[in-house]
């Protein structure tokens, strides 16, 4: 007599913003299994709503120290702070963090894409949006934290807008004199710091996993996007100097 066939093991249940808002949470300490399950079909649309709504939040508890932020910028020049400028920071913590993660992932894929192109290996540009999504993960929770530090601190505490730049980069072990009269420097500065290159890590596994890049090819893609992000940090930070 024939041995039964055995069963096939059920496909895992996706349950659509639990099992993303899970994923976003495992991004950043279990990024290979995070990737690989998204290898057949990166999902990119409800992950960014879903961190989208996190990074408001966070948003929300940085809304004290934005508007004092602005107040005592407002103050330096001689004029109150209009109730129309108010408003548009508060709009702006809410929506601001959609709008900017949309453009960074863009962003990010399209760098992505390119050094990838030039170093002769290939990735689906929806894939690249989902590593550089859930690698914002991590963008998101150094927000986080500087925000908590930045609170605990005290919103009276907040006299400049430099007061509200919490730093967790290479720009603290410069005297403060060297990185105000060299702010593209600082910048490049400031972007390296412990979340960065977690960050860049994450990119790295998710080419890896994700896109089945070679793991050579993945690291240095990682790293130049890396370097071009510091570039960009620096050549920003001029302009809005210069204007």
């Amino acid at each position: 007599m024939a041995a039964p066939e055995s069963q096939a093991t059920p496909a895992a249940t996706y349950t659509p913003v639990l099992t993303d808002l899970l994923r976003l949470i495992r991004a950043p300490f279990a990024p290979t299994g995070v990737f690989e399950e998204q290898r057949d079909k990166p999902t990119f649309w409800l992950p960014w709503i879903v961190l989208s709504a996190l990074f408001a939040v966070v948003m929300v508890f940085m809304l004290p120290i934005a508007m004092q932020a602005a107040r005592a910028a407002a103050a330096a020049k001689g004029a109150p702070l209009p109730d129309s400028a108010l408003t548009i920071i508060k709009v702006s913590s809410l929506l601001g963090p959609a709008v900017g993660l949309l453009i960074g992932c863009l962003l990010g894929a399209v760098i992505l894409y390119f050094v990838l192109m030039i170093l002769g290996a290939e990735g689906r540009f929806k894939g690249l949006m989902t590593v550089s999504l859930f690698a914002a993960t991590i963008t998101v929770l150094e927000t986080a934290v500087t925000t908590w530090m930045l609170r605990m601190r005290g919103v009276d505490a907040i006299q400049s807008p430099a007061d509200a730049q919490q730093s967790l980069g290479l720009d603290l072990l410069f005297p403060v004199d060297f990185t105000q009269a060299h702010r593209a420097l600082a910048a490049m500065f400031k972007g390296i710091g412990p979340f960065e290159i977690w960050v860049l890590v994450v990119t790295a596994v998710g080419l890896m996993s994700l896109e089945k890049v070679e793991k050579n090819k993945a690291w240095t893609t990682a790293v130049v996007a890396f370097v071009i992000g510091l570039l960009l940090r620096a050549g920003g930070t001029l302009i809005f100097r210069a204007g």
